[in-house]
């Protein structure tokens, strides 16, 4: 199953050629957001952040077009209108029960008297791990089932748990792909800038690791800065719309071979049916 959805993939990229809006929106912003910190504007790299919020459209996109509803621009960006804010509203709640989640987490740590410093990132990274695990597959609910946004939640959770080796095995060719794409990519931008680096790195390693933005900026000169911008922005253009088709097939493969249940619910003594 997880190859036929990574080579059906690889055949809709080729296929359709909108499937790239997706992949190119994350590269720029990528790219943005390295020159944001070359060049030390910290406070406009955060603000770039919002720049998210615009993702559910592009998820919105990819999804209907893979789903049929047109393989042009039109209905790329018809689809992504559509559901843009089915998955927007559906990924704050994700959020905000993760984040209410992680505060139940540390509230135990903190009466026995742990440290908040150290409470903080690992609620937030263990409660993080475990809720993008088990919701990763709500936008695709949402588009391939026309789900309402709880309900596509409740789909996502039930689709991970109901096919858990299937879902951990895709989880793992995802992080096989994005560790290959990174380290190819870091692999071909030394090439541009070893020459200038490795020899602080070899002389001084105390001097390296102190570096700021802007003396390392100095340091690779602005080819190698350029240099590592292109090739982020193509890495992650890459990546973002190979795991963003890849997601969206294995989804209806997976879900085609085991429907939904379903809904549930009972009939009164009249004879009617109420859903739970």
């Amino acid at each position: 199953m997880i190859r036929e959805s990574l080579r059906e993939a690889l055949v809709r990229l080729a296929e359709i050629p909108a499937l790239w809006i997706t992949g190119l929106y994350l590269g720029g912003l990528f790219a943005l957001y390295l020159l944001f910190l070359a060049w030390e504007n910290i406070i406009l790299a955060r603000i770039l952040f919002l720049g998210l919020c615009a993702l559910p459209f592009f998820l919105g996109g990819t999804y209907g077009a893979i789903r049929g509803d047109g393989t042009g621009l039109r209905g790329y960006v018809g689809a992504g209108a559509r559901y843009y804010f089915r998955i927007l509203l559906a990924g704050a709640v994700i959020v905000g029960a993760a984040l209410f989640t992680a505060l139940l987490v540390m509230a135990p740590i903190l009466v026995v008297g742990g440290s908040l410093q150290e409470a903080i990132p690992s609620s937030l990274l263990g409660v993080g791990v475990s809720f993008a695990f088990l919701t990763a597959f709500t936008g695709t609910a949402i588009v391939f089932e026309d789900r309402r946004v709880l309900d596509s939640i409740r789909r996502s959770v039930e689709f991970v748990t109901g096919n858990l080796k299937a879902s951990v095995l895709f989880y793992l060719s995802n992080l096989a792909i994005g560790l290959l794409i990174s380290f190819l990519s870091v692999a071909l931008w030394s090439f541009t800038a070893a020459d200038r680096v490795l020899p602080l790195v070899e002389g001084n390693q105390t001097a390296f690791q102190n570096l700021t933005a802007s003396g390392f900026v100095e340091l690779i000169g602005p080819a190698g800065l350029w240099a590592g911008v292109v090739i982020g922005f193509l890495a992650v253009a890459i990546g973002g719309a190979l795991l963003t088709a890849f997601g969206a097939c294995f989804f209806r493969r997976v879900a085609a071979s085991s429907p939904a249940a379903g809904p549930q619910g009972e009939f009164d003594e009249k004879g009617r049916w109420y859903r739970y």
